[in-house]
């Protein structure tokens, strides 16, 4: 069986096992990111979230370290399965770049992906600035600031998110200290997809930050009480607002892949 190049940004040298190809045609390709095809390059964009607010995002930069296509679609939520997904990876990405997400313009990175001609069943976005599993990394994933509005009240938020020690989850169970590891914080998985790469085409992985912010309650935030003020969202796990955002950024709703 012939191998991939190694992943680079796999847990250690051993994971690049998963990794690997059925003899298909060896194919590389470039990957383009995005936001939706309905926002505006150099325009804020607005929406009305399930939270009841009406939000203007001025800003929002999201850090995409790596993308990974797997021939397997893992039962999404399941604890027991490694960072790197169980299967083998029809193809992978590891050349990160920033991407502006609130412009639908095609955002190319810098390397092309390169992969075998197999089917596809899920995909992978790898929110890292470096190895998946460091225990510290002080990458700004997401930055953002924008507006939001309810009712009569209104605030200017800003925030940035990064994934440390200050998303480690603290194992519940003495017996199980290596329980919710870093990198499963990192790896946004299993993106349903189906599609099978080729050396003519390219894939473009969209970004929606709507799901990111729907369920973010902002008058939870400090200073909320006063009319205009700036908020901002702690770069930590701790109250609603900073929680349910950083939930809402690693789902696989947030993200879409589509092969052009």
């Amino acid at each position: 069986m012939r191998r991939l190049a190694p992943v680079a940004l796999a847990l250690i040298a051993t994971t690049s096992s998963c990794v690997g190809s059925t003899g298909s045609e060896v194919v590389d390709f470039p990957v383009f990111a995005a936001g939706p095809v309905d926002s505006v390059a150099g325009s804020p964009y607005e929406f009305d979230t399930s939270a009841g607010y009406h939000v203007r995002l001025d800003r929002a930069v999201l850090h995409i370290g790596g993308v990974y296509l797997n021939r397997s679609r893992p039962v999404q939520g399941a604890q027991d399965t490694p960072c790197v997904l169980p299967g083998v990876y029809a193809a992978e990405l590891t050349s990160g770049m920033d991407v502006d997400v609130l412009s639908p313009a095609l955002q190319r990175f810098p390397a092309p992906a390169n992969g075998t001609a197999d089917r596809a069943l899920a995909g992978e976005v790898w929110l890292t600035g470096g190895r998946v599993d460091a225990t510290e990394d002080s990458t700004p994933i997401l930055q953002f600031e924008g507006a939001a509005s309810r009712e009569s009240l209104s605030w200017r938020f800003e925030g940035v998110i990064t994934i440390g020690t200050n998303r480690q989850i603290t194992p519940s169970d003495p017996a199980t200290p290596g329980a919710n590891p870093l990198c499963k914080s990192r790896i946004v998985t299993p993106i349903p997809i189906d599609l099978t790469p080729r050396d003519s085409g390219a894939l473009v992985v969209r970004a929606d930050p709507r799901v990111w912010f729907d369920l973010v309650d902002f008058d939870q935030l400090e200073g909320a009480q006063g009319q205009g003020e700036l908020l901002v969202v702690p770069d930590e796990l701790e109250g609603q607002p900073a929680t349910t955002l950083f939930q809402s950024l690693r789902s696989v709703s947030a993200y879409d892949f589509v092969w052009q």
